[in-house]
Protein backbone atom coordinates (compact mmCIF):
# COMPACT_ATOMS: atom_id res chain seq x y z
CA UNK A 1 0.00 0.00 0.00
CA UNK A 2 2.69 2.52 0.37
CA UNK A 3 4.68 1.41 -2.77
CA UNK A 4 1.24 2.35 -4.31
CA UNK A 5 0.54 5.20 -2.67
CA UNK A 6 3.69 6.84 -3.52
CA UNK A 7 3.11 5.47 -7.07
CA UNK A 8 0.13 7.08 -7.43
CA UNK A 9 0.71 10.65 -5.77
CA UNK A 10 3.80 10.76 -8.23
CA UNK A 11 2.27 9.96 -11.17
CA UNK A 12 -0.44 12.80 -9.99
CA UNK A 13 2.05 15.13 -9.13
CA UNK A 14 3.46 14.58 -12.73
CA UNK A 15 0.36 15.23 -13.89
CA UNK A 16 -0.16 18.44 -12.86
CA UNK A 17 2.97 19.55 -13.48
CA UNK A 18 2.73 18.70 -17.13
CA UNK A 19 -0.32 20.74 -17.38
CA UNK A 20 1.48 23.74 -15.22
CA UNK A 21 4.19 24.00 -18.35
CA UNK A 22 1.28 23.99 -21.05
CA UNK A 23 -0.06 26.87 -19.16
CA UNK A 24 3.09 28.43 -19.22
CA UNK A 25 3.71 27.74 -22.83
CA UNK A 26 0.27 28.95 -24.40
CA UNK A 27 1.08 32.58 -22.62
CA UNK A 28 4.35 33.19 -22.63
CA UNK A 29 4.05 34.00 -26.46
CA UNK A 30 1.94 37.29 -25.40
CA UNK A 31 2.43 38.06 -21.88
CA UNK A 32 -0.14 40.46 -21.53
CA UNK A 33 -3.72 40.86 -19.39
CA UNK A 34 -5.97 40.33 -22.06
CA UNK A 35 -4.55 37.31 -23.61
CA UNK A 36 -4.18 35.81 -20.49
CA UNK A 37 -7.90 36.28 -19.25
CA UNK A 38 -8.98 35.59 -23.03
CA UNK A 39 -7.14 32.27 -22.78
CA UNK A 40 -6.59 30.49 -19.40
CA UNK A 41 -10.67 30.14 -19.08
CA UNK A 42 -10.59 27.51 -21.54
CA UNK A 43 -7.75 25.57 -20.50
CA UNK A 44 -9.35 22.11 -19.27
CA UNK A 45 -8.43 21.76 -15.71
CA UNK A 46 -10.03 19.54 -13.17
CA UNK A 47 -12.59 20.52 -10.65
CA UNK A 48 -11.83 22.08 -7.72
CA UNK A 49 -8.44 22.76 -9.67
CA UNK A 50 -6.45 26.18 -9.19
CA UNK A 51 -4.39 28.22 -11.61
CA UNK A 52 -2.46 31.38 -10.16
CA UNK A 53 -0.57 33.56 -13.03
CA UNK A 54 2.18 35.73 -11.44
CA UNK A 55 4.73 37.95 -12.79
CA UNK A 56 7.85 38.52 -11.92
CA UNK A 57 7.30 40.54 -8.80
CA UNK A 58 4.47 38.01 -7.40
CA UNK A 59 1.77 40.30 -8.94
CA UNK A 60 -1.14 38.23 -9.85
CA UNK A 61 -2.25 38.15 -12.95
CA UNK A 62 -4.60 35.78 -13.31
CA UNK A 63 -6.61 33.47 -10.54
CA UNK A 64 -9.27 31.04 -11.64
CA UNK A 65 -10.60 30.64 -7.94
CA UNK A 66 -13.84 32.87 -7.99
CA UNK A 67 -14.75 32.99 -4.56
CA UNK A 68 -11.28 34.23 -2.94
CA UNK A 69 -9.72 35.67 -6.45
CA UNK A 70 -6.25 37.34 -5.93
CA UNK A 71 -5.87 38.95 -9.08
CA UNK A 72 -4.22 42.63 -8.77
CA UNK A 73 -2.63 41.08 -5.18
CA UNK A 74 0.80 40.07 -4.60
CA UNK A 75 1.00 36.02 -3.52
CA UNK A 76 4.15 35.09 -2.10
CA UNK A 77 4.65 31.34 -2.37
CA UNK A 78 8.22 29.77 -1.71
CA UNK A 79 7.27 27.56 -4.99
CA UNK A 80 6.50 30.26 -7.05
CA UNK A 81 9.58 32.45 -5.34
CA UNK A 82 11.65 29.06 -6.74
CA UNK A 83 10.20 28.97 -10.44
CA UNK A 84 11.17 33.55 -10.46
CA UNK A 85 14.72 33.02 -9.55
CA UNK A 86 17.52 33.21 -12.46
CA UNK A 87 18.14 29.29 -12.49
CA UNK A 88 13.97 28.92 -13.03
CA UNK A 89 13.25 25.89 -11.07
CA UNK A 90 10.23 23.94 -11.51
CA UNK A 91 8.20 22.32 -8.73
CA UNK A 92 5.99 19.84 -7.31
CA UNK A 93 4.50 18.19 -4.50
CA UNK A 94 1.86 16.00 -2.95
CA UNK A 95 1.24 17.18 1.22
CA UNK A 96 -1.83 16.79 3.29
CA UNK A 97 -3.15 20.13 4.61
CA UNK A 98 -6.24 19.97 7.08
CA UNK A 99 -6.78 15.68 6.58
CA UNK A 100 -6.86 16.64 2.93
CA UNK A 101 -4.55 15.94 0.25
CA UNK A 102 -2.78 18.58 -2.23
CA UNK A 103 -0.86 18.65 -4.59
CA UNK A 104 0.59 21.94 -6.37
CA UNK A 105 3.20 22.34 -9.43
CA UNK A 106 5.02 25.68 -10.04
CA UNK A 107 6.52 26.52 -13.61
CA UNK A 108 8.79 29.78 -14.59
CA UNK A 109 6.84 31.37 -17.87
CA UNK A 110 9.96 31.68 -20.11
CA UNK A 111 10.39 33.93 -23.16
CA UNK A 112 13.17 34.27 -25.26
CA UNK A 113 15.04 32.57 -22.51
CA UNK A 114 14.32 35.29 -19.85
CA UNK A 115 11.48 34.16 -17.02
CA UNK A 116 9.10 36.99 -17.00
CA UNK A 117 6.38 35.09 -15.09
CA UNK A 118 5.64 31.41 -13.08
CA UNK A 119 2.22 29.89 -13.00
CA UNK A 120 0.96 28.17 -9.93
CA UNK A 121 -1.22 25.16 -10.55
CA UNK A 122 -2.81 23.58 -7.59
CA UNK A 123 -5.71 21.15 -7.14
CA UNK A 124 -7.11 18.02 -4.52
CA UNK A 125 -5.51 14.39 -3.73
CA UNK A 126 -8.41 13.52 -2.67
CA UNK A 127 -9.67 11.49 -5.88
CA UNK A 128 -6.52 9.80 -5.51
CA UNK A 129 -6.72 8.91 -2.11
CA UNK A 130 -10.17 7.72 -2.60
CA UNK A 131 -8.77 5.14 -5.61
CA UNK A 132 -6.08 4.29 -2.80
CA UNK A 133 -8.88 3.48 -0.22
CA UNK A 134 -10.80 1.48 -2.75
CA UNK A 135 -7.68 -0.76 -3.61
CA UNK A 136 -6.87 -1.24 -0.24
CA UNK A 137 -10.51 -1.80 0.95
CA UNK A 138 -10.61 -4.58 -1.78
CA UNK A 139 -7.75 -5.86 -1.09
CA UNK A 140 -8.63 -6.32 2.90
CA UNK A 141 -11.84 -7.79 1.75
CA UNK A 142 -9.57 -9.96 -0.63
CA UNK A 143 -7.48 -10.92 1.53
CA UNK A 144 -10.38 -11.99 4.58
CA UNK A 145 -12.03 -14.08 1.35
CA UNK A 146 -8.33 -16.09 0.84
CA UNK A 147 -7.98 -16.60 4.63
CA UNK A 148 -11.41 -17.87 5.14
CA UNK A 149 -11.30 -19.85 1.98
CA UNK A 150 -7.46 -21.64 2.91
CA UNK A 151 -9.05 -21.82 6.27
CA UNK A 152 -11.58 -24.20 4.92
CA UNK A 153 -9.36 -25.37 2.23
CA UNK A 154 -6.99 -26.64 5.05
CA UNK A 155 -9.49 -27.63 7.37
CA UNK A 156 -11.28 -29.88 4.66
CA UNK A 157 -7.33 -31.28 3.74
CA UNK A 158 -6.37 -32.07 7.19
CA UNK A 159 -9.51 -33.80 7.68
CA UNK A 160 -9.00 -35.78 4.21
CA UNK A 161 -5.01 -36.45 5.58
CA UNK A 162 -5.22 -36.74 9.03
CA UNK A 163 -8.43 -39.28 8.96
CA UNK A 164 -6.53 -42.33 6.96
CA UNK A 165 -3.73 -41.88 9.69
CA UNK A 166 -6.28 -41.78 12.31
CA UNK A 167 -7.48 -45.03 11.13
CA UNK A 168 -3.85 -46.56 10.82
CA UNK A 169 -3.06 -45.61 14.21
CA UNK A 170 -6.18 -47.07 15.58
CA UNK A 171 -5.47 -50.32 13.47
CA UNK A 172 -1.84 -50.60 15.32
CA UNK A 173 -3.45 -49.95 18.45
CA UNK A 174 -6.31 -52.26 18.03
CA UNK A 175 -3.96 -55.07 16.59
CA UNK A 176 -4.06 -58.20 19.23
CA UNK A 177 -0.50 -58.63 20.82
CA UNK A 178 -0.92 -62.85 19.74
CA UNK A 179 -1.46 -62.05 16.16
CA UNK A 180 0.23 -59.75 12.85
CA UNK A 181 -2.65 -59.00 10.47
CA UNK A 182 -2.75 -56.39 7.38
CA UNK A 183 -4.06 -52.87 7.24
CA UNK A 184 -6.50 -52.27 4.78
CA UNK A 185 -6.14 -48.73 3.38
CA UNK A 186 -6.97 -48.52 -0.40
CA UNK A 187 -5.27 -45.12 -0.62
CA UNK A 188 -2.21 -44.38 -3.98
CA UNK A 189 -1.01 -41.84 -1.72
CA UNK A 190 1.53 -41.17 0.81
CA UNK A 191 -0.60 -42.98 3.71
CA UNK A 192 -1.12 -45.83 0.76
CA UNK A 193 2.65 -46.22 0.35
CA UNK A 194 2.75 -46.43 4.39
CA UNK A 195 0.53 -49.19 4.38
CA UNK A 196 2.55 -51.21 2.05
CA UNK A 197 5.44 -50.67 4.32
CA UNK A 198 3.83 -51.86 7.29
CA UNK A 199 2.32 -55.03 5.30
CA UNK A 200 5.20 -55.82 4.12
CA UNK A 201 7.31 -55.66 7.70
CA UNK A 202 4.02 -57.62 9.13
CA UNK A 203 5.37 -60.33 6.54
CA UNK A 204 8.90 -60.25 7.25
CA UNK A 205 7.78 -60.30 10.97
CA UNK A 206 5.61 -63.55 10.00
CA UNK A 207 8.53 -65.06 8.28
CA UNK A 208 10.85 -64.84 11.08
CA UNK A 209 8.01 -65.76 13.53
CA UNK A 210 7.91 -68.92 11.64
CA UNK A 211 11.27 -69.17 11.03
CA UNK A 212 11.98 -68.96 15.14
CA UNK A 213 9.39 -71.16 15.99
CA UNK A 214 10.42 -74.05 12.98
CA UNK A 215 14.06 -73.51 15.06
CA UNK A 216 12.97 -73.70 18.14
CA UNK A 217 10.99 -77.17 17.14
CA UNK A 218 13.62 -78.78 15.62
CA UNK A 219 16.45 -77.44 18.02
CA UNK A 220 14.13 -79.00 20.81
CA UNK A 221 13.77 -82.28 18.46
CA UNK A 222 17.61 -82.37 18.12
CA UNK A 223 17.61 -82.25 21.76
CA UNK A 224 15.34 -84.34 22.53
CA UNK A 225 15.90 -87.61 20.80
CA UNK A 226 19.58 -88.29 21.81
CA UNK A 227 18.42 -87.38 25.13
CA UNK A 228 15.56 -89.87 24.87
CA UNK A 229 18.25 -92.61 23.83
CA UNK A 230 20.37 -91.98 27.14
CA UNK A 231 17.17 -92.06 29.11
CA UNK A 232 16.19 -95.40 27.52
CA UNK A 233 19.72 -97.09 27.77
CA UNK A 234 20.22 -95.76 31.48
CA UNK A 235 16.75 -97.47 32.10
CA UNK A 236 17.52 -100.63 30.53
CA UNK A 237 20.77 -100.76 32.94
CA UNK A 238 19.17 -100.21 35.85
CA UNK A 239 16.17 -102.73 35.13
CA UNK A 240 18.71 -105.30 34.38
CA UNK A 241 20.08 -107.43 36.96
CA UNK A 242 23.39 -108.50 36.81
CA UNK A 243 24.23 -106.92 33.80
CA UNK A 244 26.88 -108.65 31.66
CA UNK A 245 30.63 -106.31 31.61
CA UNK A 246 29.99 -106.06 27.99
CA UNK A 247 26.58 -105.11 28.07
CA UNK A 248 27.30 -102.64 30.27
CA UNK A 249 29.99 -101.15 27.89
CA UNK A 250 28.16 -101.90 25.38
CA UNK A 251 25.56 -99.43 26.59
CA UNK A 252 27.46 -96.96 27.92
CA UNK A 253 29.06 -96.76 24.47
CA UNK A 254 26.09 -95.83 23.13
CA UNK A 255 25.15 -93.30 26.09
CA UNK A 256 28.56 -91.58 25.90
CA UNK A 257 28.47 -91.19 21.82
CA UNK A 258 24.71 -90.10 22.46
CA UNK A 259 26.58 -87.30 25.16
CA UNK A 260 28.77 -86.77 22.09
CA UNK A 261 25.99 -85.63 19.30
CA UNK A 262 24.51 -83.35 22.42
CA UNK A 263 27.76 -81.72 23.04
CA UNK A 264 28.10 -80.89 19.01
CA UNK A 265 24.78 -79.86 19.13
CA UNK A 266 24.87 -77.42 21.89
CA UNK A 267 28.15 -76.43 20.38
CA UNK A 268 26.89 -75.24 16.68
CA UNK A 269 24.07 -73.64 18.67
CA UNK A 270 26.57 -71.33 20.21
CA UNK A 271 28.35 -71.16 17.01
CA UNK A 272 25.60 -69.92 15.19
CA UNK A 273 24.46 -67.73 18.10
CA UNK A 274 28.02 -65.99 17.87
CA UNK A 275 27.92 -66.08 14.24
CA UNK A 276 24.28 -63.98 14.32
CA UNK A 277 26.11 -61.66 16.63
CA UNK A 278 29.38 -61.42 14.94
CA UNK A 279 29.13 -58.44 12.81
CA UNK A 280 28.50 -56.49 15.68
CA UNK A 281 32.25 -57.10 16.61
CA UNK A 282 34.35 -58.58 13.77
CA UNK A 283 37.65 -57.56 13.00
CA UNK A 284 38.89 -57.47 9.46
CA UNK A 285 42.51 -58.48 8.92
CA UNK A 286 44.42 -59.12 5.72
CA UNK A 287 44.94 -62.36 5.42
CA UNK A 288 46.57 -64.90 3.26
CA UNK A 289 43.45 -66.97 2.60
CA UNK A 290 45.59 -69.83 0.91
CA UNK A 291 46.99 -70.01 5.45
CA UNK A 292 43.31 -70.08 6.24
CA UNK A 293 42.68 -73.04 4.16
CA UNK A 294 45.81 -74.98 4.18
CA UNK A 295 45.03 -74.85 8.27
CA UNK A 296 41.37 -76.56 7.59
CA UNK A 297 43.18 -79.13 4.86
CA UNK A 298 45.71 -80.10 7.58
CA UNK A 299 42.43 -80.35 10.59
CA UNK A 300 40.31 -82.74 8.01
CA UNK A 301 43.33 -85.43 6.38
CA UNK A 302 43.09 -87.43 9.19
CA UNK A 303 39.42 -87.82 9.00
CA UNK A 304 39.92 -88.08 5.20
CA UNK A 305 42.04 -90.81 5.39
CA UNK A 306 40.61 -93.10 8.34
CA UNK A 307 37.54 -93.17 5.41
CA UNK A 308 39.91 -93.75 2.30
CA UNK A 309 39.21 -90.81 1.04
CA UNK A 310 41.42 -88.86 -1.09
CA UNK A 311 41.97 -85.08 -0.15
CA UNK A 312 43.60 -82.48 -2.40
CA UNK A 313 44.22 -78.69 -2.11
CA UNK A 314 45.01 -77.12 -4.84
CA UNK A 315 46.33 -73.52 -4.59
CA UNK A 316 48.09 -70.38 -6.53
CA UNK A 317 51.38 -69.54 -5.88
CA UNK A 318 50.88 -66.01 -5.31
CA UNK A 319 49.58 -64.27 -2.29
CA UNK A 320 45.74 -64.35 -2.25
CA UNK A 321 45.38 -61.55 0.05
CA UNK A 322 41.70 -60.37 1.45
CA UNK A 323 40.27 -58.46 4.63
CA UNK A 324 38.42 -61.29 6.53
CA UNK A 325 37.63 -62.17 9.89
CA UNK A 326 39.48 -65.28 10.75
CA UNK A 327 37.46 -67.38 12.75
CA UNK A 328 34.33 -67.78 10.86
CA UNK A 329 35.36 -68.12 7.50
CA UNK A 330 37.79 -70.68 8.80
CA UNK A 331 34.37 -72.41 10.63
CA UNK A 332 32.57 -71.95 6.92
CA UNK A 333 35.50 -73.84 5.30
CA UNK A 334 35.88 -76.50 7.57
CA UNK A 335 31.89 -76.83 7.74
CA UNK A 336 31.81 -77.10 3.64
CA UNK A 337 34.60 -79.70 3.62
CA UNK A 338 33.98 -81.47 7.00
CA UNK A 339 30.19 -82.16 5.20
CA UNK A 340 31.62 -83.50 2.00
CA UNK A 341 34.36 -85.85 3.59
CA UNK A 342 30.93 -87.24 5.53
CA UNK A 343 28.92 -87.98 2.57
CA UNK A 344 32.18 -89.55 0.55
CA UNK A 345 32.59 -92.72 0.56
CA UNK A 346 35.91 -94.23 -0.55
CA UNK A 347 36.40 -91.22 -3.31
CA UNK A 348 37.87 -88.07 -3.15
CA UNK A 349 37.40 -84.71 -1.96
CA UNK A 350 39.30 -81.65 -3.64
CA UNK A 351 39.63 -78.59 -2.18
CA UNK A 352 40.87 -75.19 -4.63
CA UNK A 353 41.36 -71.70 -4.68
CA UNK A 354 41.12 -69.45 -7.75
CA UNK A 355 40.52 -65.62 -7.98
CA UNK A 356 39.47 -63.41 -10.98
CA UNK A 357 39.68 -59.39 -10.93
CA UNK A 358 36.94 -58.98 -8.63
CA UNK A 359 36.42 -62.43 -6.56
CA UNK A 360 38.30 -65.01 -4.77
CA UNK A 361 36.95 -68.44 -5.46
CA UNK A 362 37.00 -71.22 -2.79
CA UNK A 363 35.48 -74.73 -4.15
CA UNK A 364 35.05 -77.88 -2.50
CA UNK A 365 34.47 -80.69 -5.01
CA UNK A 366 33.61 -84.34 -4.25
CA UNK A 367 32.37 -87.54 -5.35
CA UNK A 368 29.60 -88.12 -2.56
CA UNK A 369 26.20 -89.24 -2.95
CA UNK A 370 25.28 -85.81 -3.86
CA UNK A 371 22.20 -83.76 -3.62
CA UNK A 372 18.88 -83.98 -5.00
CA UNK A 373 17.85 -80.80 -7.21
CA UNK A 374 14.73 -80.19 -5.31
CA UNK A 375 16.59 -80.60 -1.64
CA UNK A 376 19.84 -77.84 -2.98
CA UNK A 377 17.65 -74.46 -1.81
CA UNK A 378 17.09 -76.48 1.45
CA UNK A 379 20.32 -77.46 2.64
CA UNK A 380 21.25 -73.73 4.06
CA UNK A 381 18.51 -74.02 6.66
CA UNK A 382 18.82 -74.60 10.14
CA UNK A 383 18.57 -78.23 11.10
CA UNK A 384 17.45 -79.54 7.78
CA UNK A 385 19.08 -83.07 6.43
CA UNK A 386 18.62 -84.37 3.21
CA UNK A 387 19.63 -87.89 4.36
CA UNK A 388 19.06 -87.86 8.50
CA UNK A 389 19.08 -91.86 8.73
CA UNK A 390 22.98 -90.78 7.20
CA UNK A 391 23.37 -87.89 9.17
CA UNK A 392 22.82 -89.90 12.69
CA UNK A 393 25.35 -92.13 11.08
CA UNK A 394 27.76 -89.54 10.53
CA UNK A 395 27.31 -87.37 13.61
CA UNK A 396 25.89 -84.45 11.30
CA UNK A 397 23.79 -82.14 13.52
CA UNK A 398 21.99 -79.86 10.03
CA UNK A 399 23.73 -76.77 11.31
CA UNK A 400 27.39 -76.56 9.65
CA UNK A 401 25.86 -75.57 6.05
CA UNK A 402 23.37 -72.69 7.90
CA UNK A 403 26.63 -71.67 10.30
CA UNK A 404 28.94 -71.83 7.22
CA UNK A 405 26.48 -68.95 4.83
CA UNK A 406 26.09 -66.90 7.30
CA UNK A 407 30.01 -66.62 7.98
CA UNK A 408 30.28 -66.00 4.21
CA UNK A 409 27.44 -63.53 4.19
CA UNK A 410 29.38 -61.43 7.05
CA UNK A 411 31.85 -61.09 4.44
CA UNK A 412 29.67 -60.01 1.63
CA UNK A 413 29.84 -63.36 -0.02
CA UNK A 414 27.88 -66.01 -1.23
CA UNK A 415 27.81 -69.69 -1.82
CA UNK A 416 27.07 -71.80 -5.29
CA UNK A 417 25.60 -75.58 -4.98
CA UNK A 418 25.86 -77.97 -8.15
CA UNK A 419 25.14 -81.52 -7.40
CA UNK A 420 24.18 -84.23 -8.80
CA UNK A 421 23.00 -87.41 -7.15
CA UNK A 422 25.17 -90.76 -6.96
CA UNK A 423 28.16 -88.17 -8.59
CA UNK A 424 28.98 -85.72 -6.53
CA UNK A 425 28.86 -82.26 -5.13
CA UNK A 426 30.75 -78.98 -5.99
CA UNK A 427 30.21 -76.50 -3.23
CA UNK A 428 32.06 -72.93 -4.08
CA UNK A 429 32.65 -69.99 -1.82
CA UNK A 430 32.79 -66.56 -3.34
CA UNK A 431 34.33 -63.49 -1.89
CA UNK A 432 34.23 -60.12 -3.25
CA UNK A 433 37.67 -57.90 -3.03
CA UNK A 434 39.11 -54.68 -4.14
CA UNK A 435 42.50 -54.17 -6.10
CA UNK A 436 43.02 -50.92 -4.36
Amino acid sequence: MTTLHSSLFNQKKMEVLTNANIIASIISDDFTDAYIQEKLPLFPIEKNARVIVVNTNSLVLFDSYKETNLKGKTFINAAITDALLSDAKNSSNAYKEDGNWLIDASVPIIKNSTTIGAVYLIQSGDSTEEVILHIRNSLLILGALIILFVGIFSASMASILTLPIEQFTKFINNMPKDSLQHVQIDSRDEIGQLAIAFNNLIDRMAELEDKRRTFVSNASHELKTPLSIIKLLSDSLMQTENPDPDFINEFLSDMSKEVDRLTRIVEKLLDMTQMDSSHLNMQFVHTDVREIVQEVYEKLLPLAQNKNIELTFNQPSDEVILPVERDTITEAIYNIADNSIKYTESGTVAISISRDLGNVYIAVTDTGIGIPKEEIQKIFDRFYRVDKARARETGGTGLGLSIALDAVKLHNGHIEVKSEEDAGSRFTITLPYSEE
